[in-house]
């Protein structure tokens, strides 16, 4: 069986570190930073790219998709168009679930562009607030600092996988999701979910935890 990892917002592959050897299969890691243009797509949404993904990686019903927060989002997307196995990590099927800075994602996307949220002061304030002590502490400031770093076309782009509105209704759920109840960017899932400690970072300090479940779904799929 083939893998595909899809990490979230602001994320690199290394977000899987802690878990991807302990898969069997052929593994592939599909990065927003590089398959999203370093410019302003307005029209953009999860819809679209779940289609590009599906086209240049052939992705078929008999590939398994783990995506992380915004890479779930996304995988549920293909699954909703090709009826692929999927597993959720700190991720969501239900938009009123993720926790916004404002309602209004214009300004979240204004904000973005021109660094009045990705910046030092927000960093500070919330790894103050939300992380200090915390073993996820510096994978946040990891990936908050990217962001601020990285391209902010691309940046607004990846915002808007999370915040466009799609044309497609959704139909489908994870197969596998895998929260934590504290985590503080994605509210913990309504149905059935396999609770984990930490927070949105889970899988890379409580890594056994998120392998483990994810193992037995592979080993049980593969027997259907």
């Amino acid at each position: 069986m083939r893998i595909l990892f899809i990490p979230g917002f602001g994320e690199e592959e290394t977000i899987f570190d802690k878990i991807k050897d302990k898969l069997p299969g052929e593994k592939l890691f599909l990065s927003l930073w590089k398959l999203l243009p370093d410019k302003n797509i307005k029209d953009l949404n999860v819809t679209l790219f779940a289609k590009k993904l599906i086209v240049q990686f052939r992705i078929t019903k008999h590939d398994l998709i783990i995506g992380h927060s915004t890479g779930g989002w996304v995988a549920l997307h293909i699954k909703n168009i090709i009826g692929c196995p999927i597993v959720q990590i700190a991720s969501w099927w239900d938009e009123r679930k993720v926790i916004k800075p404002v309602a209004n994602r214009h300004l979240i996307y204004f904000a973005a562009k021109w660094g009045l949220y990705l910046n030092r002061f927000v960093l500070r304030s919330t790894v103050k607030k939300l992380y200090q002590g915390k073993p996820s502490a510096p994978i946040f400031e990891a990936v908050f600092t990217r962001l601020m770093k990285g391209n902010r076309a691309n940046v607004v782009n990846q915002m808007r996988l999370i915040f466009n509105p799609y044309p497609t209704k959704l139909t489908v759920k994870p197969d596998l999701s895998i929260h934590a109840r504290k985590d503080t960017i994605i509210r913990f899932p309504d149905g059935p979910v396999h609770e984990v400690a930490g927070d949105h970072f889970s899988l890379y300090t409580y890594p056994e935890q998120v392998y483990l479940p994810i193992l037995q779904f592979m080993q049980y799929h593969a027997a259907e």
